[in-house]
């Protein structure tokens, strides 16, 4: 899969700008501040139906303007296919010309996989940053997922509400929210064991040299404690932590508090990994999550970097573009890269006007 093109009108700092996109490598450069990472941001809206930099998305409409509408062109295994956001009031989605009634209709169409600087926190930051990858990485190969994981977050939050209250005499609405809470919630559990199985099959297949060799291995850090798949087991914990559920006034069993750790040759690398190594395993988590969407979809993933070749040293660097050389690839960067890729589009940003050279 690739994108032929993009319109962005009235996003961020773009008026009214169309962007004709190789099927392999694009190289998109400029000053900090010129609208590099606004482009990715745009194309980011199709893989996930939202901002990976913003929670609201009027905050993207162009300044002194009152909606952002973005178009594009894709290419897939079934054909031409294109897709429209706009967002004024309201958020409206349209696939092949046709009204999407919910955002998880679009989650699966696109497959995207990002990269940011950001992303080489994964393994320092807290679990909500990897939990995040996850639920992002799965939902691409089963959109069945996304639904769950939207249904959960709803019912958590009226189960939330209830223990807010401390009211006991509240009991019975929360035997309801327990039941329809741990039915979700063993979904959920499943799908993300079966997903970082899945990862440790594939991590330490791709590429070769010193730091490669390393042996990488995810383990699955459930909340749920003993048989996470079982959905009695959830219950069960759900009803022995209601005294400090009501206490805290917030549910504190079930995948919204899962996380997953990462040993290298058996070595947490949280703990006492180096920056280096930490790296390493980023680049490899990412690498895999791109090999797992092509067999799962049979479509090859759009890769989407954004100004990350600049924190790599020369061996990651030349190890990461070694393995992207089948895909399209979208590179934003301060200095205009030299990178040797066959049909190759080089494009200059300045004041949110893209030259294509």
């Amino acid at each position: 899969m690739y994108i032929k093109n993009l319109n962005l009108q009235n996003f961020r700092n773009y008026d009214n700008q169309i962007i004709e996109f190789s099927p392999k490598m694009n190289i998109i450069y400029g000053h900090n501040g010129q609208g590099k990472t606004n482009i990715v941001e745009a194309l980011y809206f199709f893989q996930s139906g939202k901002s990976f930099r913003c929670l609201k998305d009027r905050e993207a409409v162009k300044f002194g303007e009152d909606y952002f509408k973005i178009h594009a062109l894709f290419e897939t295994n079934q054909g031409s296919s294109d897709a429209l956001v706009f967002v004024q009031d309201k958020k409206s989605v349209r696939l092949n010309g046709i009204q999407l009634e919910k955002l998880s209709e679009l989650v699966g169409e696109y497959n995207m996989v990002i990269f940011t600087p950001d992303y080489l926190n994964l393994i320092k930051d807290g679990p909500g940053v990897r939990r995040q990858f996850i639920d992002s990485f799965i939902s691409q190969i089963k959109p069945t997922y996304f639904k769950n994981l939207i249904s959960y977050y709803r019912v958590l939050k009226q189960r939330n509400n209830v223990l807010k209250q401390k009211s006991k005499n509240m009991i019975s609405t929360l035997d309801i929210w327990d039941e329809k809470l741990a039915s979700l919630g063993v979904k959920i559990n499943q799908m993300r064991s079966s997903a970082i199985d899945k990862i440790n099959e594939t991590i330490n297949i791709v590429g070769d040299g010193s730091f490669i060799t390393e042996k990488i291995k995810l383990i699955y850090t459930p909340s749920v404690k003993g048989d996470f798949e079982d959905k009695n087991n959830f219950l069960h914990q759900l009803y022995s932590s209601r005294e400090r559920d009501f206490e805290k006034g917030i549910t504190l069993t079930g995948p919204h508090r899962d996380d997953f750790e990462i040993f290298m040759n058996d070595i947490n690398i949280k703990k006492y990994g180096s920056q280096g190594q930490m790296r390493s395993c980023v680049l490899k988590l990412k690498l895999s999550e791109c090999e797992i969407i092509k067999e799962k979809t049979g479509d090859t993933p759009i890769l989407l970097l954004d100004d990350i070749l600049s924190e790599l040293d020369e061996e990651r660097r030349k190890f990461f573009l070694e393995n992207i050389n089948d895909k399209q690839v979208i590179i934003t960067c301060t200095e205009k890269e030299n990178i040797n890729f066959e049909n190759c589009y080089v494009f200059r940003v300045e004041n949110g006007k893209v030259i294509k050279e």
